[in-house]
């Protein structure tokens, strides 16, 4: 019979175990506000002990609680590999609501040390891809790339927005239409100077960040896509 014990209070540990209910898998859970000699005794009652905290914790927590015992283990970090533990990657951002159950099921986990959804988290219904090991820093060098950065963009957007007066909501239509633009079709969705190889567009935005750090990232953009536009001197700019 599987017996959950989630680790963890963080983020990823508390979308878990909303999901974990909703499925009425009732899991058991510890972290670390909670008394140490309480996780010996919940680990012991437990098939699968799953490591919802951070990456620099992983490996220790489980070579110090959990090492040579006859537990599943599993940990949720798109980077980290551990002998003997199993990777279950949740390739979604969770945010502080927690979300509704069709949301849950969508999620697709990358695994790397099993074959099986079924093995590291049997009860769950979601769809899962098996990764290599050595795809892992590679998978999610892209996972930051795409979740993370735009991010950043998008709040230096808004912030440079605001400033000039315009409002939050023209911005957020206009974000929405990229996004959708983009998972319709990635290849098409590029628009802008770069699509259109517009040098002199290129040169004046470059210009208007001047003294801004994010006159770096528009530079390394242009030399990502099309590195031809700019000349050697341009780009001491």
């Amino acid at each position: 019979m599987t017996k959950y014990l989630i680790v963890g209070a963080g983020k990823v540990a508390k979308h878990l175990n909303h999901y974990f209910r909703l499925l009425e898998l009732s899991p058991l859970n510890w972290d670390r506000s909670q008394d140490p000699h309480l996780l010996k005794t919940k680990v012991a009652e437990a098939s699968h002990v799953l490591l919802a905290i951070s990456d620099t914790a992983i490996e220790n927590f489980y070579k110090k609680n959990l090492a040579g015992l006859d537990k599943t283990v599993v940990h949720f970090s798109g980077a980290l590999n551990i002998k003997d533990v199993i990777a279950a990657h949740p390739l979604m951002s969770f945010g502080p609501e927690l979300y509704d159950f069709e949301t849950y099921l969508k999620i697709h986990f990358v695994l790397t040390g099993t074959d099986s959804l079924l093995e590291a988290l049997p009860g769950l219904p979601n769809n899962f891809s098996v990764l290599p090991a050595e795809k892992k820093a590679l998978y999610h060098a892209m996972c930051v790339v795409g979740g993370n950065f735009p991010v950043i963009l998008w709040q230096k957007m808004f912030a440079e927005f605001e400033k000039m007066g315009v409002s939050h909501e023209a911005a957020r239509v206009y974000l929405e239409t990229v996004l959708q633009n983009t998972l319709r079709n990635p290849q098409t969705a590029l628009t802008g100077p770069l699509a259109r190889g517009d040098k002199h567009t290129i040169l004046k935005n470059l210009e208007s960040l001047d003294g801004d750090q994010f006159q770096k990232l528009y530079f390394s953009f242009v030399e990502a896509v099309s590195p031809e536009l700019l000349s050697e001197k341009e780009r001491q700019l």
